[in-house]
């Protein structure tokens, strides 16, 4: 069995992954002390505040609402913790928080003891994902409020040559991408060493990753609303330093990220709810990215606007990211978000969740189907629960997931999309459908399709099962703030502070059940969610909605 799992999860990556993992065994960086020398500046950096503060007095941190002291050299890598907060410990986020520029002694302090307590390529800090986000942060911090003596400059300049031999090529995706970002940005405001072979080497990735992992919809190639909204910030960093730098670049690299951004923007937007945050599919939740607003600021002082929708009462809007795969519907009070995607890239599906066919759906700036949404990363069994069908608000056949979800990171068999068909009903709805064949790759001879009808107040949903199976369930995930007023086998009306909701059920027994939603890394908070076990091959939910 395992066999088979691992069969089905390596023949989807690509071969270069496959010889830069041995090479990596085998290959190690060097260390190279260099002096350092700075570029001239005849541009303008823009400081524009993105995180909340995560450095505090008495050498306290706080990373994914987990506080600790950092008391010594083996805090750094302390075991006790894990593996994501080691990394956000080294990555100094605080360097660019919104009120950074009033702490600059004590975000000095933390510079400094992190040079003299992490000694060149031991631990957490030296590993090339933390290396390449703290050389910005650092970077951006030199460009704004901070001006550092000559050791932390030679410090800088020894990682960014180090992250230089040392790229994610086994990895590709959005590691490689902030791999080239650091180079890039260190290629620019170094003038010393190999600076030009990192500024041209970290182009060379850049321009090549741009053209793949931004898709022609604005989408972000992992489908992961969060990943999507950390990659559209480096994209602003970089036109950010490209400015401050001006001709040190070409201008058709200026356009091709002027044109990136521009789209995910717009993809940013309407992947959002009417609470103006991002939804959860695949590994998102709130905190890691900076807010949309925040987002959305920091475009605007570099001179990018976004476009805005206007709705009419009772007027509904579809939107279909064909390259990305969702479908969206929107109106004035309305936000529905549903999951028509492949799970993301075959080689890198590392953030994927076995989500095929789930939405969510928002009223005013309440939402009500939620998907759970990430607590923590790692290997435990609760990272795995979270990744699984039944976390969704879709269908699960005889117990399995969608695609075969294990580890903290990894996928097998999975599901492939299909007979994917999206248009209006009438002028006043929509509907869009698709199936896929996920649980038949896993030896069930069963199709899902999964049918959508949506007008201002109502939804719909059809879920046919073509074949045999045991048992299926379909799922609704409540937000918490979502309170189930009355269910029986047929009916169950739900409330919010501003909403009545009544859905009723054909052909499925219905049940409620305890579970947890989780908007946050760290945060799991109580929630309810609705079963429906399948009586038939085909089900169906219906949802009138109406105002207080």
């Amino acid at each position: 069995m395992k066999i088979a799992i691992y069969f089905h999860t390596v023949k989807h990556l690509k071969t270069t992954q496959i010889i830069n993992r041995i090479l990596k065994k085998i290959l190690h960086p060097k260390f190279n002390a260099i002096t350092s020398s700075l570029t001239e500046i005849s541009g303008q950096w823009i400081t524009y505040g993105l995180y909340n503060r995560k450095i505090f007095d008495y050498d306290q941190v706080i990373f994914l609402n987990h506080r600790a002291d950092i008391k010594d050299k083996a805090s750094w890598n302390n075991d006790n913790e894990a593996k994501l907060w080691l990394y956000n410990l080294h990555y100094f986020d605080d360097l660019c928080a919104l009120d950074s520029n009033k702490r600059t002694a004590s975000q000095l302090k933390f510079i400094q003891r992190w040079i003299d307590e992490n000694p060149p390529a031991v631990g957490n800090g030296w590993e090339p994902y933390p290396t390449s986000l703290r050389i910005v942060n650092w970077i951006k911090s030199f460009l704004g409020h901070i001006s550092p003596e000559q050791h932390i400059l030679d410090s800088l300049a020894q990682q960014a040559d180090f992250l230089s031999q040392d790229l994610e090529t086994h990895i590709l995706g959005n590691h490689l991408f902030v791999n080239a970002k650091a180079l890039i940005f260190s290629g620019l405001y170094f003038d010393c060493g190999n600076a030009k072979s990192w500024l041209n080497t970290g182009l060379a990735i850049y321009n090549r990753e741009l053209k793949e992992q931004v898709l022609n919809d604005g989408g972000n190639f992992e489908l992961t609303p969060m990943y999507h909204a950390i990659m559209l910030v480096d994209l602003l960093d970089l036109i950010n330093i490209f400015k401050t730098y001006p001709n040190k670049v070409s201008q058709q690299v200026i356009k091709n990220t002027h044109s990136a951004i521009l789209k995910m923007l717009q993809w940013l937007k309407v992947m959002s709810h009417n609470d103006g945050e991002i939804s959860f599919f695949n590994d998102s939740v709130f905190g890691i990215a900076p807010s949309n607003n925040t987002i959305y600021g920091y475009a605007s002082v570099l001179g990018f606007k976004t476009l805005t929708q206007k709705y009419e009462v009772n007027n509904i809007k579809l939107i279909d990211l064909t390259d990305s795969g969702y479908v969206i519907v929107k109106s004035k009070d309305m936000s529905l978000i549903a999951d028509l995607a492949a799970i993301g890239p075959d080689y890198i599906p590392g953030h994927a969740h076995a989500d095929t066919l789930s939405f969510e759906l928002s009223l005013g700036t309440q939402r009500i189907f939620v998907n759970s949404g990430i607590s923590g990363y790692g290997l435990s069994e609760e990272r795995l629960r979270q990744r699984q069908t039944k976390a969704h608000n879709t269908v699960s056949v005889d117990d399995l997931n969608s695609s075969q979800v294990w580890s903290g990171f990894r996928v097998a068999k999975r599901a492939t999309l299909r007979n994917r068909v999206v248009g209006e009903v009438n002028r006043n709805a929509v509907s869009f459908s698709a199936e896929h064949d996920g649980f038949k790759k896993q030896g069930v001879n069963c199709i899902h399709n999964r049918k959508w009808t949506v007008t201002y107040n109502s939804l719909d949903i059809i879920d046919h099962l073509e074949g045999t199976f045991e048992q299926a369930e379909s799922y609704l995930h409540l937000h918490p703030d979502v309170t189930v007023l009355n269910i029986t086998n047929s009916t169950i009306y739900l409330v919010t502070n501003n909403y009545i909701i009544n859905i009723t059920v054909e052909k499925a027994q219905v049940s409620i059940v305890d579970t947890t939603w989780h908007p946050e890394f760290g945060i799991s908070i109580p929630s309810k969610k609705l079963c429906f076990k399948f009586t038939d091959n085909l089900m169906q939910v219906s949802c009138i909605w109406s105002k207080k």
